[in-house]
This record gives C-alpha cells, sequence and structure tokens, in this order.
C-alpha cells in the first residue's frame, strides 16, 4: 500500500500502531522473514562466537530454580578419595585404584549405616574386547596381585550387600550393529551384573569360588556413568544388545536401588534437571573425605546413616594440589567432578526435579512464533525511541517466558537472537525514514539508510557520495 494512498492521521495508541503497521511495504516484510529464519537457524553459532555459553548457563542454574522446590543436597551424599589419600597416603597414586582399600572404604559406610553404596569406580578389564564370563579371573589382568586385589574387594561386596544396597559401575561400548553392547568389565568375572532382566533388574549368580548370598543377589545394582553432551540431560536408560532389559545410568541404578518396586520412569523422552549449587563440595554435611570415614565411621554416621553415598575420586592430576581434580565435566554450574554430577541427577530422580525436554521442532516453532510476534509489535511503533525501548522490553518479557519455560520444561526457548536481530531491522527502518527513504529493500533505501545512519552518527559525508544520497532523495546534484 503506497503511503499517499493513507487517510488522514488516525487517533487512538490502537490506531496509530495500526496505521504504521500497514505503512510497511513488501520489501520491508520480506527482509523481516529472512532475518528471522536466519537468526533462528544461526542462534546457536552465534551464541558460540560470542561466548554466551556461561551467560546461558547462569540463566538455566537461576531461572530453571523452582521457587517452591529449590534445588538442595537433600538426600545423597559425597565420599571423596582425596589428594592426601591418593599422593600422600596408602593408595600410592597407583592406577589401577587399590582395591583392598576401595573395600575397606566400602565396609566402612557399611559401619556408618549408608543406605545405599554407589562405587563410582570403573572396573572394566584391560582388553574391552574380552569376552568376561563367570569364572574367568585371568581376564580381570595379567597381573595377579591386582587379581588378589579384586578377590577381596569382591568378597567384602558379598559381606555388605547382605544388609545394603550396591550400586557398581557397568561397562559398555558400541556394537557392530551400531547399538550398545557390554564390554568386558571385572564384575562379570565373579557373576556380578551379567545379565539384565526385562525390568532392569540384575541378575548376580556369583560363581562356584565366589559365591553370593540370596539377599546379596538382589542388593546389587549396576548402571554405566558415561555422562550426556548436553550435561542437563538426565542419562536414560539404554538398549544392549542381547540383553532383555534396558541397561540404567548410575544415578538411574541409585533411585531404583532406592525403591526397586518403583523405578523412576523417563517415558522415552529426554528430561533435563537443575544443578545444586557447586558449593556442595565444600558442605561437610554432604560431602566427607574418605580418610575421616575410615578412621571414624560412627562419627560420620551422623551425616550418613540412612542415606546413599557416592564414593568418587576427587584428587588432583599431577600431584597433590597441583593440576585439575579428575574426571572433570562442564555444567551449567561450571566444571565439576562426575561423582558430583551423578548425585545431582540422583537427587533429581529421587525429588522429581526433572523436567521432560520439548522436541527440536516445537522449540523451533515456539521461537519462530516469537519472532513473528515481535516483527508485528516493532513494526507498529512510531517514533525511534519507542522502537528502541520497544526492544529492551521485548528481551524483558523474552526471561520471564524464559523462566516459564525452563519451569514447565526444563528447556530454553532460544528466542533472543531473532528478536534482537528483528528490532534492529525495526530501527534501522525508522532511520531510513529519516534519511528520506521511500521502500524498504530497494538500492535507493539502502542508500537513504546509509546516509541516515551517517546523519545519525553525525559522520562526515563524502562531497561524490553526498551527491549521490542527495539524487537518491529526489534533490539534483549541482553541476
Amino acid at each position: 500500500m503506497s503511503k499517499d494512498a493513507l487517510p488522514t492521521q488516525p487517533t487512538g495508541e490502537a490506531s496509530r500502531w495500526y496505521h504504521e503497521l500497514l505503512r510497511h511495504d513488501l520489501g520491508y516484510w520480506l527482509t523481516a522473514a529472512v532475518i528471522l529464519l536466519v537468526s533462528t537457524w544461526l542462534g546457536p553459532s552465534i551464541e558460540g562466537i560470542f561466548n554466551f555459553s556461561d551467560v546461558r548457563n547462569w540463566l538455566f542454574q537461576h531461572l530453571a530454580q523452582s521457587v517452591t522446590h529449590p534445588a538442595a543436597a537433600r538426600s545423597v551424599k559425597l565420599v571423596f578419595i582425596g589428594d592426601d589419600e591418593f599422593w600422600l597416603g596408602s593408595l600410592h597414586h597407583r592406577t589401577p585404584t587399590d582395591r583392598i582399600y576401595l573395600g575397606r572404604l566400602i565396609k566402612a559406610l557399611d559401619e556408618s549405616g549408608a543406605s545405599i553404596v554407589a562405587l563410582d569406580f570403573d572396573l572394566r578389564v584391560p582388553d574391552p574386547d574380552a569376552d568376561v564370563t563367570p569364572g574367568d579371573y585371568t581376564d580381570i589382568d595379567p597381573y595377579k596381585p591386582y587379581r588378589d586385589e579384586t578377590d577381596q574387594l569382591v568378597r567384602v561386596i558379598d559381606d555388605v550387600a547382605k544388609r545394603r544396597k550396591i550400586v557398581l559401575v557397568k561397562t559398555f561400548g558400541y556394537g557392530d550393529d551400531g547399538g550398545y553392547r557390554f564390554e568386558g568389565d571385572a564384575f562379570q568375572a565373579y557373576g556380578i551384573c551379567n545379565k539384565l532382566n526385562r525390568d532392569g533388574s540384575w541378575q548376580n549368580p556369583g560363581t562356584k569360588e565366589f559365591p553370593l548370598t540370596p539377599q546379596a543377589q538382589k542388593n546389587i545394582f549396576c548402571g554405566y556413568i558415561a555422562l550426556m553432551t548436553d550435561k542437563r540431560l538426565v542419562p536414560p536408560p539404554i538398549k544392549i544388545s542381547g540383553q532383555s532389559g534396558k541397561l540404567d545410568s548410575f544415578p538411574f541404578a541409585i533411585a531404583r536401588a532406592r525403591d526397586p518396586r518403583h523405578p523412576p520412569s523417563l517415558l522415552n523422552r529426554d528430561y533435563y534437571s537443575t544443578y545444586i549449587t557447586d558449593k556442595v563440595a565444600d558442605n561437610p554435611n554432604v560431602t566427607l573425605s574418605a580418610a575421616d570415614v575410615i578412621h571414624d565411621p560412627k562419627g560420620a554416621s551422623t551425616i550418613l546413616r540412612g542415606n546413599p553415598v557416592i564414593i568418587g575420586a576427587g584428587w588432583h592430576l599431577h600431584s597433590y594440589g597441583r593440576g585439575l581434580l579428575v574426571d572433570i565435566h562442564e555444567t551449567p554450574i561450571g566444571a565439576i567432578n562426575g561423582s558430583l554430577i551423578h548425585e545431582n541427577m540422583a537427587e533429581a530422580l529421587m525429588t522429581h526435579r526433572i523436567y521432560p525436554a520439548l522436541p527440536a521442532g516445537y522449540l523451533d516453532a515456539l521461537e519462530i512464533g516469537a519472532g513473528v510476534i515481535a516483527a508485528l509489535v516493532f513494526a507498529g511503533i512510531v517514533a525511534l525511541w519507542a522502537r528502541i525501548l520497544a526492544v529492551f522490553m521485548a528481551i524483558i518479557v523474552l526471561f520471564g517466558v524464559q523462566w516459564l519455560t525452563l519451569q514447565l520444561f526444563g528447556t530454553f526457548l532460544d528466542a533472543f537472537v531473532p528478536v534482537f536481530a528483528l528490532g534492529l531491522h525495526a530501527i534501522a527502518g525508522v532511520v531510513s525514514e529519516a534519511g528520506g527513504g521511500e521502500g524498504h529493500g530497494t538500492r535507493k533505501d539502502i542508500k537513504a539508510a546509509r546516509a541516515a545512519w551517517l546523519r545519525f552518527l553525525r559522520l562526515p559525508i563524502a562531497p561524490k557520495k553526498e551527491a549521490e544520497e542527495a539524487a537518491v532523495d529526489g534533490v539534483g546534484a549541482e553541476d
């Protein structure tokens, strides 16, 4: 519609907005559509270029916190093997970790009254492709002292599992069919976590040399410790080739051990979890050192009794206090230890602090919808200052919408980039008209917009360019 064909100036804010909306020609709307689609498509890349991951993590951690049910360390406790034990103590900074020491720690947690002992240590065999079956003790390690250590650890597990739930790490890899398969681990040689039942529970038959009591067989659970690329996602149970049931993740196995009759269900879809603050690692009511637990298990019982406890590695890589901590991963609350992630996920599953993730197509539709609404609102505003204010107000509104989507779905609505881009487009349209432009997206309009921006920024225009811009504005240049 031509501007000259419009009737007299309308009255009322709504009428003025509608009048201004109709003034924009097809070029303006085509440009807005291209900006919306491109910015939606390139949004993640733009965030990566400008390193917005920290901002995104901060938003997730703070906006996703429930007002009535904030993330907190309520029941799952942590026991870390730190530098004192690993570098200066009886572990002698050795890999693999002394399994006799791990057995002593499990016994100490039994004395402290922990309801579940979850050993976050990977005991895979040297050859991951080895087909380890019950009784294949030589596959555990070619070095006999290591096999003897594992013997003692398994005897402790059998004894403690008569009274407590035990969660162990199960290793898996990729099969020839593109799916997942079990990889060899030390526990398989002792008849522990060899076969999955359809309901996700385990068959733990033991072996002739290392028989497991019926109660111990029921109380041993296993789960994988691999984490999702997006550390907000709860690792789900996965299908293993040749198994009738699915393999739980480590935090899922802890939740199952707590209530085997009613394990959590993720309904075959992705779920997000909010994070407990990283300060939980320094909280003496949540995290204890392995040395303290072994030295005084009765004293530790005031904190650990009746609670699931994860045993994790917490020493530095290079030497005492030097280098990064082992098993570090980037999360919404920064770089933290993998055992802390498992603790957080187990807490989330047991306290229902998880949110169903929206499918990617739904999110894209919501982002485009938010962009369309923003484009219509911006286009109907006349004054330059009002459009600038509208862009900032739209960002504030998006924060509120973001809070709502995080509370309901635990996921981001990444509409900030397209809304901001459309806001700049609308502002440019006002500045273009101030420079005398008569159309949107034409060569004439582009030149006019350039001249208008230069005037707005009070920058000098070259004489030749000034003559061209004057010609664009319909004024002939002097000879």
